[in-house]
């Protein structure tokens, strides 16, 4: 039988090289096959301001990738306002409000005039005339919720002859419960009557609002409600006070508040046991020889980087989880009082009195308490600036503000004094014998009212 010649060495080469060219093949399929599901990565970008995104940011709030999508809402016109009157600014002090445009408060029933608008209007009014038009140097926002947003109209009104005026949304991360809470359960929370709406109001300025407006690039921050009023003018530049005399919180009239909720004591005293060195023995002791003296904060001025440092972002992220906000109602008032005496010294806080401002909320019940009736003063009333008024001019100016309660004439709820006109609360606390004297003379000795400085050394930014 006759042999073959030996060829092995190159059917074993032959053999390897239709194998390595099948593997290459099925390789090349697989990978276009598995690749064709998967986006090719983006490169990271760096985290976008809170109004670009309208505050939907990822929770952790600082490696967000969310892009700056508003297809679904660009051709609104609601949106076309407000991307119109110039979000960025190089302005490192703001004046915020929180308003609702809507005829029904969630909290306080049917606004009048509508849609309450007035009141705002009213505000910035008396805003612009007696400090913004002189020291235009900060920005002023409108923040409102996305029930109850103003449309295209509304804010072309209010921004007329406004030009630092400002419009932000506030959702997401923003405006939401806190995880594990659902709003159904309002109606076994502490005073019920509060809307879920009004405890995130709450949320919003005594936790979140520090972070949101960090990322906006301001430092420092003054407060206006929708119905609060500055009935005098203003002669000098009330954020570089603040800078200049190292003043990190700033109100304009003391009360007393007593609702702080029930285990609210309890979370601040286990937080200073947990957390012995977070601030002096003095300062504890001072706080707790009353812990209810506090600062009424529908108008205050914040260092907002105190808020947002340690230890007093620890303590307000220990009340955050601890959820008091919404199921005891524990008010932001409360929170921004127990922050500030507790971390701050008496000279780092002022109390100022040279302007004359009006806070005032009215009984919306058949009665609210003893002698309290019906569309009389409830909170809250109008602080003379010292300084400000001749005594017949704050008689005249009495007058007026009498006049609005002709109706019922408000007897025994109207307080008619020589430097307040209001309900009892805040003329109590502001009396030096009340009870809240001994820190109210720890911050008149340690601060002198800015009346009595040279203002023209804070007429410029």
């Amino acid at each position: 039988m006759r042999r073959m010649p030996c060829s092995l060495p190159k059917i074993l080469l032959l053999l390897m090289l239709i194998v390595g060219v099948s593997q290459i093949v099925l390789f090349n399929s697989y990978f276009a096959t598995s690749t064709s599901h998967v986006p090719m990565q983006q490169p990271q970008q760096k985290p976008p301001r809170p109004h670009d995104v309208y505050a939907k940011e990822a929770d952790d709030g600082n490696n967000n990738n969310n892009n700056n999508n508003n297809n679904s809402s660009s051709n609104n016109q609601t949106q076309s306002a407000h991307n119109s009157i110039g979000l960025l600014s190089n302005h490192t002090d703001v004046i915020v409000y929180l308003a609702q445009f809507s005829k029904y408060h969630s909290s306080y029933g049917f606004q009048q005039n509508a849609t309450g608008l007035s009141k705002l209007n009213k505000s910035l009014d008396l805003l612009y005339t007696n400090y913004v038009n002189h020291f235009p140097f900060c920005d002023v926002i409108v923040f409102y919720d996305s029930d109850h947003g103003p449309d295209a109209e509304t804010i072309a009104d209010l921004s007329r002859d406004r030009p630092q005026l400002k419009f932000h949304e506030l959702n997401g991360t923003w405006w939401e419960l806190p995880y594990g809470l659902k709003a159904i359960q309002r109606f076994v929370w502490n005073r019920p009557a509060f809307s879920v709406g009004y405890r995130h109001m709450i949320r919003w300025f005594a936790v979140l609002m520090w972070r949101y407006l960090t990322m906006e690039g301001y430092t420092h921050v003054m407060r206006m409600d929708d119905d609060s009023y500055l009935h005098s003018r203003v002669k000098y530049n009330l954020f570089e006070y603040m800078r200049e005399n190292n003043k990190r919180y700033a109100f304009r009239q003391p009360v007393v508040e007593d609702g702080v909720g029930t285990g609210y004591d309890e979370l601040i005293d286990g937080f200073l046991e947990e957390y012995p060195d977070a601030t002096s023995p003095e300062l504890i002791d001072l706080y707790k020889q009353d812990r209810r003296v506090s600062f009424y904060n529908n108008w205050f001025m914040a260092d907002i980087s105190f808020f947002m440092s340690p230890p007093a972002s620890v303590l307000l992220n220990t009340i955050d989880m601890s959820k008091l906000i919404y199921t005891q109602r524990t008010g932001d008032l409360v929170i921004h009082s127990t922050v500030a005496r507790l971390f701050l010294r008496p000279k780092e806080i002022h109390w100022f009195r040279d302007f004359t401002y009006e806070h005032m909320t009215l009984c919306r019940k058949e009665k609210c308490g003893p002698f309290v009736w019906k569309g009389c003063p409830q909170n809250g009333g109008i602080s003379r600036g010292s300084g400000v008024y001749t005594d017949e001019e704050w008689s005249e100016f009495a007058k007026t503000v009498k006049s609005r309660f002709k109706e019922n004439q408000c007897p025994g709820s109207l307080i008619m004094g020589y430097d307040y006109i209001g309900a009892e609360d805040i003329r109590y606390c502001s009396k030096i014998h009340s009870r809240c004297r001994f820190y109210l003379e720890l911050l008149m000795t340690a601060n002198t009212t800015a009346v009595h400085h040279d203002s023209s050394v804070y007429n410029k930014r």
